[in-house]
């Protein structure tokens, strides 16, 4: 069993917190993107959220998500241009 002292579960509430957050940043952009809106700073926001919590949890993000690197490599591939 883990002993918890008041540090911890201080940190154990931040952390839950960043996830509601992540959470509710995430439903504001499906929203306003449902309603024909767009807004970067959200979007950068969420994208900030979520960086917290996968490396808080161990992971760390990538600089590129690989399906991003995918397609890239297919358009480069289909209009015939090399690296």
């Amino acid at each position: 069993m883990i002993a918890f002292r008041p540090d911890n579960i201080d940190v154990m509430v931040a952390v839950r917190l960043v996830r509601f957050a992540r959470n509710a940043l995430l439903a504001a952009t499906l929203k306003l993107d449902d309603a024909g809106y767009a807004c970067a700073a959200l979007d950068d926001l969420y994208a900030d959220c979520a960086g917290l919590v996968a490396d808080w949890a161990g992971r760390k993000p990538k600089s590129v998500p690989d399906h991003i690197v995918r397609a890239a490599v297919e358009y480069r591939r289909q209009h015939g241009r090399s690296y």
